[in-house]
């Protein structure tokens, strides 16, 4: 049954991508430290990628359901909580299984900073590591491999993407003559835990600070288009800044799933863009001359951009060869190796020329009453076709953006409000599960 669900798993996607593969299908006992919230996922993705036997320990929550549960005993996975009640009972047969020479993966969950220096996780890795050397010293002496991921949360088609770290070798923190093995396995635990927040796919320290940032500018114009309507206020937004919470939430997602933020930081970047977008319309309207103040002038505007709009089609037909030709041969542009009288000599010709062959064709099919009437319209429609084509760079643009403004407007706050509610939503979630007391789920502080 094992086969058949790792066969679906590679079958369907999404495929791991994993990153430094060959450390894994080493031979001997190995822990495997995953650091990612979203545990079963993981789990599934590193199960179905390896083909050397991987014995999970899940947390309890992410195993509930029936098929949660059947899927997970098929695959040789155990709920399992690794606080300091549950480690004992799973020390002997964790033993056992490193005894075997096979590997052990264990997943580090999210924990807010408290008096507890180090994840479950990690002191337990160290303890059976230290556990296993000492009953077998010749055969069991397992490495660590911290195992980071970066899986995004929404629908993409980007490949999810696993890298297996630097090993950390058990036997190098044995204790010497003199020294307490309590001591040696406190300083393997404290390699784990280093381990376990050097994530390879983290954003640096700089780009931290600016996405913290942009997510404050993000807090400071949703206030101040809500307080607008509040002119006698003293609070400005100006004063607020991200909150304590969420900076150790942004953090403690850099550390555990990176890509969580950089879907945040790109739906960020996509607003910036909208915004500035938005911005470069506001600023074509407020440049583009008196006229807009003029009813009639505005008036005069739609009417003839909704009347001429069939007669530039009609000339947009008329000159569409001739446009081919012109563009094929490089006419279209001006080119510093050539003459301008020359070139323009040249257009005139490619024209002229487009009219004789459309006008003979004319007269073959429809005689030489619609062939004449045909070439009247000819230059009639080239040139308003170019009056068209000034109309719509400097009036049908400004008409339109003008009419679509309300709509642009409110795009551009819903991106902006979903994105924090977004971040909202996902700091009230961490504040849930990590029980935090006075825990702020909004993005600003006082």
């Amino acid at each position: 049954m094992r086969a058949v669900i790792r066969f679906g798993l590679r079958l369907f996607p999404p495929r791991l991508r994993l990153l430094n593969r060959e450390r894994l299908e080493r031979p001997g006992p190995a822990i495997l430290i995953v650091t990612h919230p979203r545990s079963l996922p993981a789990a599934l993705l590193l199960v179905s990628a390896l083909d050397r036997q991987i014995h999970c320990l899940l947390p309890s929550r992410e195993l509930r359901g029936v098929f949660r549960k059947v899927a997970a005993w098929a695959l040789g996975m155990q709920a399992v909580d690794l606080n300091s009640e549950e480690q004992n009972p799973w020390l002997n047969p964790c033993l056992k299984v490193l005894a075997n020479q096979e590997a052990i993966a264990l997943f580090a969950e999210q924990a807010p900073e408290s008096s507890v220096p180090r994840a479950p996780v990690a002191d337990f890795a160290a303890r059976l590591s230290m556990e296993a050397i000492l009953r077998d010293p010749e055969h069991t002496r397992p490495t660590i491999y911290p195992v980071h991921c970066f899986l995004h949360t929404g629908r993409r088609d980007d490949a999810p993407l696993m890298s297996v770290d630097s090993s950390i070798a058990s036997q190098d923190f044995l204790p010497k003559v003199a020294e307490d093995l309590a001591a040696a396995s406190q300083q393997l635990a404290d390699a784990v835990q280093h381990s376990i927040g050097a994530n390879t796919f983290g954003l640096p320290e700089a780009e931290l600070e600016r996405f913290h940032q942009e997510l404050e500018d993000l807090s400071r114009e949703h206030l101040r288009q809500q307080w607008s309507r509040h002119p006698n206020w003293k609070q400005r937004p100006e004063d607020l800044d991200l909150s304590t919470f969420a900076r150790k939430w942004i953090a403690q997602q850099n550390r555990m799933d990176p890509a969580q933020l950089v879907e945040l930081r790109e739906s960020v970047t996509a607003y910036r863009g909208a915004r500035r977008r938005w911005s470069m319309g506001k600023l074509m309207v407020e440049t583009s001359g008196p006229w807009q103040a003029s009813g009639p002038r505005v008036a005069a505007a739609w009417i003839e951009t909704t009347l001429g709009l069939p007669v530039a089609v009609y000339g947009l037909i008329n000159h569409l060869p001739a446009l081919i030709v012109l563009r094929a041969s490089g006419l279209l542009r001006h080119s510093p190796q050539r003459d301008p009288k020359v070139e323009w000599l040249l257009r005139i010709f490619t024209v002229l020329s487009s009219y004789t062959v459309q006008i003979f064709l004319v007269h073959f099919w429809w005689g030489r009453a619609a062939a004449g009437y045909y070439t009247l319209t000819l230059p009639v429609s080239g040139a308003y076709l170019w009056r068209y084509r000034w109309l719509v760079r400097h009036r049908i643009r400004v008409l339109v953006w003008k009419a679509l403004h309300p709509v642009n407007s409110a795009r551009v706050t819903r991106e902006r409000e979903n994105i924090l509610e977004r971040f909202s939503h996902a700091l009230e979630r961490s504040a849930q599960s990590a029980a935090v007391p006075g825990g702020r789920p909004a993005g600003l502080a006082q």
